[in-house]
């Protein structure tokens, strides 16, 4: 495949920071996006064994900087924003996923080179041996694959602690800490992406508005963040595999002085951890 040619990332550069009207205004969720494309397009193995994946998250991107320039629709932004950040991960598994298979023609063709010139003893073991790399490169083939394909199904977001799962508080009635019916419908995809990774822990994490006292919002959060728990395991997922620690306002993700805001600090966020159940502590 060829490579996206240097000079199409540097004719982004300019359309992303200022679009049309002179300095950008800010947008985390396009500034992000923004920022995770930008590595992946200058990563050599993302840009040779990705091209396609990558240009759907550069159209995605501008889509993103179109709304925002045109309408500074914050939901459309987002949502855009959103495809552009879940391709580019795509980009990187897909770069895996292409580099793993070229390893495994490359061991197909040298075990070919060896069964030609050594001794038939020689070429024999390195046959076992060549076949052994190719079912291990398979195999790792074969779960970046599904790994790929179970993140996208979840809508996670790779941060430095791991996946993070972020659930609204439209899941629970205004101040209460009961699931409203329905909600395990919004935990299936994270039910079976625990059920098909075994060795992987879930940290819940639950947090309020400003709004309330410290005591009261510390609670609730907790609650909150309890209640997710509980509809896990009625799903089936052991209790052991689970934490849940509420914030109360702490850690919040936008201003709490307006509702817009507020909203999006009332929050549960489910921290996968790797696949040796390690989730990093939580420092900001």
């Amino acid at each position: 495949m060829k490579r996206i040619s240097l000079f199409l990332a540097c004719a982004l550069v300019p359309l992303l920071v200022a679009g049309c009207g002179g300095p950008p205004r800010a947008n985390a969720a396009l500034t992000e996006a923004r920022e995770a494309y930008t590595l992946a397009a200058n990563d050599p193995n993302i840009a040779d064994n990705a091209p396609v994946a990558l240009q759907e998250a550069q159209e995605a991107l501008r889509r993103a900087v179109m709304v925002w320039e045109e309408k500074e629709d914050a939901d459309e932004v987002n949502h855009y924003a959103y495809l552009a950040h879940q391709r580019v991960r795509i980009a990187e598994e897909t770069a895996k996923l292409n580099a793993a298979q070229k390893e495994v023609e490359q061991v197909r063709n040298e075990r070919q080179q060896v069964v030609l010139e050594a001794r038939a003893s020689e070429a024999e073991r390195a046959q076992r041996m060549a076949e052994a790399e190719r079912a291990n490169a398979e195999a790792a083939l074969a779960r970046a694959q599904q790994l790929a394909n179970q993140v996208d199904d979840l809508q996670a977001e790779l941060t430095k602690r791991g996946l993070v799962l972020t659930l609204g508080d439209v899941l629970f009635d205004t101040g209460q800490a009961t699931l409203k019916p329905g909600a395990e419908r919004t935990t299936a995809a994270l039910v079976t992406f625990l059920n098909e990774n075994a060795g992987r822990n879930v940290l819940i994490e639950g947090f309020t508005d400003s709004v309330g006292s410290d005591e009261s919002n510390l609670g609730l959060s907790q609650r909150r963040a309890d209640a997710v728990r509980t509809s896990l395991v009625s799903q089936g997922i052991a209790g052991t595999r689970i934490r849940t620690r509420g914030y109360g306002e702490a850690y919040p993700v936008a201003s709490n002085d307006d509702p817009g805001g507020r909203q999006r600090n009332r929050r549960v966020e489910i921290v996968i951890s790797d696949p040796e159940g390690n989730i990093p502590d939580r420092t900001q």
